[in-house]
């Protein structure tokens, strides 16, 4: 079914219904440390394995000494394992980027592009004359989903792209899957990184369409838990 106010191409399954679902078994494990931004030390039954952290956030609340995670066999230069989401409270928050594209495309048409290049640059998605950029927010603020929780210089790019698409003529939408299964709604984090919000509202002023899944992570599944709007008065 369709979701009235969004792009003629955005198809919206029923709420609880599984868009990703992991191959792998999942591993418990409590993180040691976090010697860098894509590495991880878990301990698992008392051994430390060093692992890959495919996402390039902060995650302050999600990775830090004694939370649990979950983890899978990846194979990897330097690590065997991925830690594939982090526990905050009473539910698990996808922490691994690389799945962002599989979830989208299940909104999208069969014959969507991936990976178009655009310049120096490459958009997600293209669908005959729309392109559509993905990002993946795991953060919660009360009750608002909000995203970065780091300067992302790349993330502004793409939302001017997008921009400059619409001047053009053409369709463009930002899909920003919302990891919360609680988000009421979802504002851009403007305390730490106002340009990003500014160039997000210009989007939206312009004409670029938003739309923003909720989406919980379930025994090893993805599901849909029905789309949250921007917040606002």
């Amino acid at each position: 079914m369709k979701m009235a106010g969004l792009l003629d191409i955005i198809r919206i399954p029923d709420s609880g219904a599984t868009l990703f679902s992991f191959a792998t078994d999942l591993i418990p494990g409590t993180v040691r440390d976090r010697p860098n931004r894509f590495l991880v030390n878990v301990d698992m039954e008392g051994k430390n394995i060093p692992c890959h952290l495919h996402d390039p956030g902060r995650l302050r609340e999600l990775i830090f000494p004694g939370n649990k995670v979950l983890v899978r066999e990846t194979k990897g230069i330097k690590t065997s394992h991925s830690v594939t989401a982090s526990r905050d409270n009473d539910e698990w928050v996808l922490t691994d980027t690389r799945i962002h594209s599989e979830i989208a495309s299940r909104f999208l048409p069969p014959n969507t592009r991936k990976e178009v290049a655009i310049g120096n640059h490459r958009i997600d998605f293209q669908w005959e004359d729309t392109l559509i950029e993905v990002k993946g927010c795991t953060m919660l603020v009360g009750e608002t989903a909000t995203f970065p929780d780091a300067p992302t210089k790349r993330g502004r790019e793409h939302i001017e792209i997008l921009r400059q698409h619409v001047s053009s003529g053409g369709r463009s939408a930002l899909f920003i899957l919302a990891f919360r299964k609680s988000a009421k709604c979802f504002i851009p984090n403007s305390n730490t990184d106002p340009e990003f919000s500014k160039e997000f509202y210009k989007a939206l002023n312009d004409g670029v369409e938003v739309f923003i899944p909720r989406l919980s992570f379930e025994n090893g599944n993805i599901l849909f838990q029905g789309a949250i709007d921007v917040c606002g008065p």
